[in-house]
């Protein structure tokens, strides 16, 4: 998540249903306490995005049950990465930043945002009369109409006949329908099969505000072929994706049109991914190559857990060295059988691998051996039918389905007499105490044996 995001640190759901009576009926309580809601449940998620920016945005916002929700980490991302790259190709003592949103939504999302926290200046296009409507009484309700103008197209043309060309701009968004119309909808014979919902939390939205004919590339080829006619006027275009696939062809296509310059970029926040892509038509502009936003343990957990190997521990074991500690440590994770392993980084002083776990087999071993004995033994005892059924219970019965733990594990030689260990949380399971524990498995059974 972008470091200038607000929402890298998660806002406090307790505070949140305390303060605002529409998002506490979304909120439930777990047994151990902690507040949540339901992402899956567009009436939650919209109840999360209006509260957010009444609290944290001072911004009235009213979103139609049947249109997309805007998610607020996501489009801060887009918007403070727009803003690095204008710091750079902009100097901050040049006029007011006007930019185009293509597309808007139903509450103007980006320009509200940009207007209230930066002071910008946008047009905002939008084809769709419900969006329309609705983006004009969120600039009503806030008072932003001196910053922001909406202007009603139709669905052919994105920046053609919508713009004023005697004007200026600095840059223009776009966060297009991500699918394909062609191939989105119903698959099953029945025809019965509910339409996917994009994004996967708050999925209430319309099918052309998440599917075009072409899907994402075409709709962004469109888009290339329309910006070279305002070159002249435009300074910068950008777009959001929402498949890593679709950079490789788009990239190719600014190739072919002539683009003097274009960076990409990766929004990270939570289990949710898009890319950003800025281009420019310009000859006397390089748009700047950003550091990714993506922290170095890939934005998806806390610090790692870190335990120091040393010689006095790893005697009678073999050589003090990476590749002979992470041969014993493949051993014993290949023992728990679940485990699936893949090497990332294979060098003679640092190794990692990366694991994957369906079934937790480490923690309370003896308890588990004792069960195994006694249902053993119990099922010695029961008559032959009854023995049957026993033995022929689905094995995914007896297991939790819902358990998958990913996880990271690094090797780093510090010196001659202790070895570095380090495990990283990525996923599932139960978060960082999943990997706590089979840290703690190595311990008993092989560091300190």
């Amino acid at each position: 998540m972008h470091p200038r995001n607000p929402y890298r640190t998660p806002p406090d759901f307790k505070e949140l249903a305390l303060k605002f009576p529409e998002f506490r009926k979304h909120a439930k309580q777990k047994l151990t306490g902690k507040i949540e809601i339901d992402f899956k449940d567009a009436a939650a998620v919209r109840a999360l995005s209006t509260v957010l920016l009444k609290r944290d945005f001072n911004l009235d916002v009213e979103l139609p049950p049947d249109r997309l929700v805007p998610t607020l980490p996501l489009r801060l991302n887009y918007l403070l990465w727009v803003e690095d790259l204008l710091q750079l190709v902009n100097p901050a003592s040049e006029q007011i930043v006007h930019g185009i949103d293509i597309g808007t939504g139903a509450c103007c999302i980006y320009p509200i945002l940009a207007a209230r926290m930066k002071g910008w200046h946008f047009t905002a296009t939008e084809a769709d009369e419900t969006n329309y409507k609705c983006s004009l009484e969120t600039l009503e309700h806030n008072s932003l109409q001196s910053h922001i103008t909406i202007v009603k197209v139709t669905a052919e043309s994105m920046l053609h006949g919508n713009i004023d060309t005697n004007r200026k701009y600095d840059f223009t968004m776009c966060n297009p329908p991500f699918f394909d119309s062609d191939s989105f909808g119903p698959k099953s014979r029945s025809d019965k099969r509910p339409l996917p919902m994009c994004p996967k939390s708050g999925g209430s939205a319309s099918t052309t505000e998440i599917a075009v004919k072409g899907g994402e590339v075409k709709f962004i080829e469109n888009l290339i072929k329309e910006c070279q006619e305002f070159k002249s006027c435009v300074r910068m275009f950008t777009t959001m994706l929402g498949h890593k696939s679709s950079l490789a062809p788009i990239i190719l296509l600014l190739k072919e049109a002539g683009a003097s310059s274009w960076s990409e970029t990766e929004f990270c926040q939570g289990r949710t991914t898009r890319w950003g892509l800025a281009w420019t038509f310009c000859d006397n502009l390089t748009v700047p190559k950003l550091p990714q936003i993506r922290p170095k343990n890939n934005g998806k957990g806390p610090p790692p857990l870190n335990y120091v190997i040393s010689a006095e521990r790893w005697s009678n074991k073999g050589d003090l060295s990476v590749a002979c500690v992470l041969m014993k440590i493949l051993e014993l994770l290949n023992s728990l059988k679940v485990m699936e392993i893949r090497k990332i980084k294979d060098k003679k002083d640092k190794k990692a691998i990366e694991f994957v776990a369906r079934e937790n087999t480490w923690s309370n071993q003896r308890r588990k051996q004792r069960e195994e004995k006694r249902n053993s033994d119990q099922a010695c005892e029961q008559p032959e039918s009854k023995r049957a059924k026993i033995d022929g219970c689905p094995l995914e019965l007896q297991k939790d389905q819902n358990f998958c733990l990913k996880g990271l594990l690094f090797l780093e030689e510090t010196n001659t007499e202790s070895i570095q260990l380090q495990m990283y949380w990525i996923e599932g399971g139960s978060g960082r105490e999943s990997i706590n524990q089979i840290l703690q498995y190595m311990k008993n059974h092989l560091f300190e044996k």
